[in-house]
């Protein structure tokens, strides 16, 4: 049997449609599953079918937006599950992202310290990564990452905040039983399979710059550029109407931070009445921003799967961790710019979801592409 078995179901009834989707992944028997499933489903009626047709090695959460073996869909659910004696995985629950004190951080390095002794036990010869799913609008996200990441010690962590497509009301990780709110749930998974963890972006610094004067960290929420209204600022900066503000436009005009050598996204959520800007990452007053240029989607995005085939001599399947804002910006090409992404997607196996957020190693990003390629089995 294959060691990694993928999947997705259209189906609007949430029993039906895990019952496909655990037919088709050998859920019960899966040494671990991920599941990724539209908003637009029932939580308390997903979450029963997730218990009924999935095993308890499991984890998942909503989306704004699926990638599945079809390309992009909407309203579906989309799963991997992975089998057999190359994998060993475990999960560790967050059940409150608000209750951040020492002893909770002592008990998450317990924890993997124990899985770690354990899976190296049982593949003497694999290696590990760590996948977070996490609340999206919990804005816990660059403290757990942080934290997450030391207790790994140098072993890669990647992720996904969960999403709920725009609506900004209610993102849910699926965690013991049920799909809540303000969780996260660390899986620790070693493998014999060789992998790739990657991360891309399309974006490059440009020679526009700007200081935040007036910024709210708890909510994200930037209140003046420059000592001027920042949605105002952010317009004027663009050459385009406060009016013309919209998704689709922060999807195309980012700003970006620089973090060591490397220049990160720091993505717009959304303009408030206020005319003040949120944002989906950590913004604090007097950072120094610069304006984000757009380079090729397509063709930095066919470079990653060149490396990554080029690294793994080919490989199986990706596991995806998009933001959202770059599928609203692959919806607003043509319809051959957009079928060219998505064949690129299918032709490469990958499969995930669109997020608030991604992790990779110790940052919470943005406006990125983050996630796991793997290899061909050597069994």
């Amino acid at each position: 049997m294959e060691s990694i078995l993928t999947a997705y179901s259209n189906i609007q009834d949430e029993d039906k449609a895990c019952e496909e989707l655990s037919q088709k992944l050998r859920a019960k028997d899966a040494k671990l599953n991920f599941i990724f499933c539209s908003r637009s489903y029932n939580p308390a009626k997903m979450s029963a079918a997730f218990n009924k047709h999935f095993n308890a090695s499991t984890i998942g959460s909503t989306t704004a937006g699926e990638i599945s073996p079809d390309g992009f869909t909407d309203d579906s659910i989309v799963g991997i599950s992975f089998h057999g004696s190359e994998f060993e995985s475990d999960l560790i629950s967050i059940p409150n992202l608000n209750d951040e004190n020492e002893e909770v951080i002592l008990d998450l390095k317990r924890q993997f310290n124990a899985i770690q002794a354990q899976h190296e036990k049982k593949l003497k010869n694999g290696k590990t990564f760590a996948v977070l799913l996490i609340d999206g609008l919990s804005i816990r996200e660059e403290e757990y990452v942080s934290i997450i990441d030391d207790i790994l010690k140098g072993i890669p962590l990647i992720g996904g905040s969960a999403s709920d497509k725009l609506e900004f009301k209610s993102t849910l990780v699926y965690q013991n039983g049920a799909l809540r709110e303000n969780v996260a749930t660390l899986a620790i998974i070693t493998t014999t399979i060789p992998f790739e963890i990657f991360k891309v972006q399309h974006f490059m610094e440009t020679d526009k710059r700007f200081v935040i004067t007036d910024a709210d960290p708890q909510t994200r929420t930037v209140r003046e550029i420059e000592g001027y209204p920042a949605g105002q600022f952010y317009a004027d900066l663009l050459g385009v109407k406060l009016t013309d503000l919209n998704p689709t436009i922060f999807s195309k005009n980012p700003v970006m931070l620089k973090m060591g050598d490397d220049y990160y996204v720091r993505s717009i959520q959304k303009m408030n009445p206020d005319l003040s800007l949120t944002f989906y990452c950590a913004i604090d007053n007097g950072l120094v921003l610069r304006l984000g240029s757009l380079k090729s989607l397509h063709e930095t995005t066919n470079n990653l799967f060149l490396n990554l085939a080029n690294k793994l001599g080919g490989f199986k399947t990706c596991i995806f961790f998009e933001c959202i804002l770059r599928r609203l910006e692959i919806m607003e090409m043509s319809k051959a710019e957009r079928d060219r992404i998505t064949e690129l997607y299918k032709s490469n196996n990958a499969l995930g979801f669109h997020t608030f957020g991604e992790q990779f190693g110790g940052v919470h990003i943005n406006q990125t592409l983050t996630g796991v390629a793997f290899g061909k089995s050597r069994v």
